[in-house]
């Protein structure tokens, strides 16, 4: 019954302790958490990996990326959104599919697999992380515009990435497409899937909710205004929760509620004691996050796709994403071309691409089909190798890269 709570205990631990090792060196602490969650994982087994994986998929994984994104999407200006709507559209579209696709070539050549194996690693891989980029971005301290982009796109890609995945299933495994589709709603038609499940269906629970919290912040007697965290707490899980159990993005909803949270909720003490409850909140789901990721790597398969997946994410990291950024900034995105570097460079993948990683080894394991088991572990290792390398290396070199890429 309580055997959830020794893990949580010793990551905790490694989360200080990495917390430690970051403030004497000088630099952000994800690596440091990854490298000890295998080591308090698949080394010294104080953690099983197994149940690290259980704990991260189903439970720290989803719930600590809500905390972070209803946290730090209330941070982002209505205004300054507004200023960057045009490069932030060009991110979550032509950036995303450029270095889907790319990557994906890449994994062909690199591993020899199949066309779709390559696809369905592009598509997973595709979308940025706010878990650790806006830790990153917190640590180092980037100016207004390129952190907004960042946060903004990294808060915002989830649904596209899945788009991405369900249209590569489609094309070349349409039978299967029943695997992907959560909704209770049946949708026939996969483009009113992807619609409403991860636009409408999202913006709505979310517009709704806040809207019912806001007329209750406005109408509830002042009495009632000690217990207003609870309430934003209440009603910004909620619109988490009940998009996913809608079969919608529950990313898109906490991030729509955290904006409007944000920008729209009055700036009162009881607003500000809010959002440091959810800065500390984000904080602890940080580190529990990178911990049981780390903790949760199967060695011996990771084995075979070190090599081969460092390559891969080398080529994403400084080759395929800053490119694809830097061409979408020829279509006039009025963007300082050192703040689109900057945003190119620190693309860093983490956890929906661990979420969505095993998704054909469970289609395999689901339809019995052998060809989907074998290279589902593979896609799995490759795509956590990529996160792992991401991890290490984007956040450690994001101050200096700023600084040098605005010598100037």
């Amino acid at each position: 019954m309580y055997s959830f709570l020794g893990p949580v205990l010793i990551a905790l631990t490694v989360g200080y302790l990495a917390t430690v090792i970051a403030r004497a060196t000088g630099t952000v602490h994800i690596p440091y958490l990854l490298l000890l969650g295998i080591l308090v994982g698949p080394v010294l087994f104080l953690i099983k990996p197994n149940e690290a994986a259980i704990l991260f998929y189903n439970y720290v994984g989803p719930i600590g990326a809500a905390f972070i994104i209803l946290t730090e999407s209330s941070k982002i200006n209505r205004f300054v959104l507004r200023r960057v709507v045009k490069p932030l559209s060009m991110l979550l579209t032509f950036v995303l599919f450029f270095t889907g696709i790319a990557t994906g070539i890449v994994v062909v050549l690199v591993i020899k697999a199949p066309v779709w194996v390559g696809f369905i690693v592009g598509a997973i891989i595709s979308s940025t992380d706010p878990a650790s980029v806006i830790t990153s971005l917190r640590k180092s301290r980037i100016p207004e515009v390129p952190s907004t982009l960042l946060v903004s796109e990294s808060v915002f890609n989830d649904p596209f990435s899945y788009l991405f995945l369900v249209i590569i299933i489609l094309i070349f495994f349409p039978s299967n497409i029943g695997y992907v589709q959560s909704s209770p709603i049946r949708f026939d038609n996969v483009a009113l899937y992807v619609v409403f499940t991860q636009g409408i269906f999202p913006v709505t629970i979310a517009v709704s909710l806040f809207g019912l919290m806001y007329f209750l912040r406005m109408r509830l007697p002042r009495a009632f205004r000690d217990y207003y965290t609870a309430m934003l707490l209440l009603f910004g899980l909620s619109s988490y929760t009940v998009a996913l159990v809608s079969g919608a993005s529950g990313y898109m909803s906490a991030a729509i509620f955290g904006v409007l949270s944000g920008n729209f909720m009055p700036k009162d003490p009881e607003f500000e004691n809010y959002s440091i409850f959810m800065d500390n909140m984000s904080s602890f789901a940080s580190i529990l996050i990178f911990v049981f990721l780390g903790a949760s790597i199967d060695l011996s398969v990771l084995g075979s796709y070190l090599i081969p997946g460092i390559m891969i994410a080398l080529v994403l990291i400084f080759l395929v994403r800053p490119l694809a950024v830097m061409v979408a900034g020829t279509f006039d995105l009025k963007v300082d071309s050192g703040d689109l570097l900057f945003v190119g460079f620190e693309g860093t993948r983490g956890v929906f691409p661990a979420i969505l990683s095993p998704t054909i080894l469970i289609i395999g394991i689901e339809s019995g089909n052998p060809l989907f088991t074998y290279w589902g572990k593979a896609i799995e290792a490759i795509v956590l190798v990529i996160i792992f390398t991401s991890l290490t290396i984007q956040p450690l070199i994001m101050k200096r890269l700023y600084i040098s890429l605005h010598r100037d």
